[in-house]
């Protein structure tokens, strides 16, 4: 991946498998900038379709270790607890073991009051380990260009505020099927949903948590996990949590005509901004990105609602103002109504230096002559979660003494093949932001964070608003940040940092 200046840490990036392939489209675009539907398949995702190894029995050990760290200055000792949970199909048998990775700290501040986090990613079928590996647990994965990757204390771990469940959920990590029952269920919306939501109280339960104040961690497919977790604890008379952030918003509720070209063009103005392909006249990305949703919801707005009906004139001008905005000639704009094109844009904002851009993270190019895998695993800033493998699994087993069952699954796209969105429904039609609005008439003082990337191509950070702001939820009942940064936020260190910083001061309010 070349990336210039920017430093990033990609062996174990969460993927947005969902969204990443439901834009996976062929170009109708020129021919000199489509890319070859017949192009292999990397050879990372042909594991990653490799049949699950399910488990001979529904076992449910639980594994402490001590071990201590120091962040911000402070000496924290802890036990890292690896805990295998039983979760039931449709029909009450035990289909599935799912495996969390948690760290207590001992000592601490609250004692068994203090709060939880229970932390996913997405996919579906990624497993925990970005989140736990490279953003929020005591250790993380560090890879530096030119050293081999090793691991290290992590000093952005929240474990000074708040103890954390890393869960790996059905499918994914070692968290498998049990040989001779049915867990098709599982793999879906709905039975996923049920099964985390399961995991979750049933280790609340187990370690004298229940009264704790808790929130759900999700990024990407685990934002839409969450607020379907706050429907399956609704329906089955769980306690709903604290809290809950999301990561990379993924949520639905923001496709269609109109909606989804004014929700992605601040994006693609911001990736414009950060490889100088524009007039920044003196703006930070920040400041740049408003500028840009000012005129998508306004000008741009109007002139998409209007239409055929739209004077030439205008549409000359609107055109014009997006080649300012973007950084593409106005011609383009015309000749396609106004509309956006993710992959005309990623492949023709730096054309003429032979580069196209990421999709998860436009700071990343390669050159197009290279980009020679199958759309969307050609894009730049997409890893697979193979590299790092072998040393993740180490740390498991060596450090929390826990013997893996199968190899570590990073990513599982076989599940994510065959997802089960709901009767009738595809990854574009999903609902889930009603699952928060219900949560938050029950529960009023639930306290939800938002985090995007300005330069996150596959989940625009203004669409994830949009969708919120549109269920009816204000944007001053809930914590809004935004980062210099692609899908995965904690690949940055310096941004890292900042997101550390702001969970802490989220964390630090659940319950109150």
């Amino acid at each position: 991946m070349t990336t210039g200046t920017l430093s990033l840490r990609p062996g174990l990036r969460a993927l947005a498998l969902a969204p990443a392939l439901a834009l996976a489209v062929p170009l109708a675009t020129a021919p000199a900038m489509a890319q070859d539907e017949s192009l292999p398949m990397p050879p990372v995702f042909l594991k990653a379709m490799e049949p699950m190894v399910e488990r001979d029995t529904a076992s449910d050990k639980r594994i402490v270790t001590r071990h201590e760290t120091r962040i911000a200055g402070r000496k924290i000792a802890y036990e890292a607890i690896v805990t295998e949970t039983p979760v039931t199909n449709e029909a009450g048998e035990k289909a599935a073991v799912v495996v969390t990775y948690a760290y207590v700290a001992k000592n601490a501040p609250g004692g068994a009051r203090r709060p939880v986090l229970f932390v996913f990613n997405g996919g579906p079928g990624a497993s925990s380990s970005p989140l736990h590996m490279s953003a929020f647990g005591p250790v993380r994965i560090v890879e530096q260009e030119g050293r081999k990757a090793s691991l290290a204390k992590n000093p952005h771990s929240l474990l000074d505020v708040a103890d954390l469940v890393f869960i790996d959920p059905p499918g994914t990590g070692t968290s498998m099927p049990v040989k001779g029952v049915d867990a098709t269920g599982l793999f879906s919306v709905e039975g996923d949903a049920r099964a985390v939501a399961q995991v979750v109280q049933t280790w609340r339960e187990a370690n004298g948590r229940t009264d704790a104040p808790f929130a759900l961690v999700g990024e990407s497919y685990g934002t839409a996990r969450a607020l379907a977790m706050l429907g399956a604890e609704r329906k089955h008379d769980l306690p709903l949590p604290d809290g809950v952030a999301l990561l990379s918003l993924a949520i639905g509720d923001n496709t269609g005509p109109v909606i989804s070209e004014v929700t992605l063009l601040p994006t693609l103005a911001a990736v414009a901004w950060y490889h100088g392909a524009i007039d920044r006249q003196g703006l930070s990305v920040a400041d740049y990105f408003e500028k840009a949703r000012t005129f998508a919801e306004g000008d741009y707005a109007k002139a998409l609602i209007a239409g055929a009906a739209l004077p030439a004139s205008e549409r000359a001008r609107i055109a014009q103002r997006m080649s300012d905005l973007l950084g593409l000639p106005s011609e383009s704009f015309e000749k396609t109504g106004l509309q956006l094109d993710r992959q005309a844009f990623m492949l023709g904002l730096l054309a003429d230096k032979g580069l196209r851009t990421g999709q998860l993270d436009g700071r990343a190019t390669r050159l197009i002559s290279q980009s020679n895998m199958h759309p969307p695993f050609d894009d730049p800033s997409m890893t697979l979660g193979g590299e790092t493998g072998t040393l993740l699994s180490d740390y498991i087993t060596r450090d929390l003494g826990y013997a893996l069952p199968s190899t570590y699954r990073t990513l599982n796209l076989g599940i994510n093949f065959k997802w089960g969105w709901g009767r009738g429904q595809v990854y574009s039609t999903a609902r889930f932001t009603p699952y928060l609005v219900d949560a938050l008439a029950q529960k009023p003082g639930l306290k939800l964070m938002t985090v995007g990337g300005y330069y996150d191509i596959t989940t625009p950070l203004a669409a994830g608003q949009f969708a919120l702001d549109h269920a009816g939820l204000a944007p001053q009942d809930r914590t809004v940040k935004a980062y210099a940064a692609g899908h995965s936020v904690f690949e940055d260190e310096a941004e890292l940092a900042k997101l550390s910083a702001d969970m802490r001061v989220w964390a630090a309010s659940l319950g109150k």
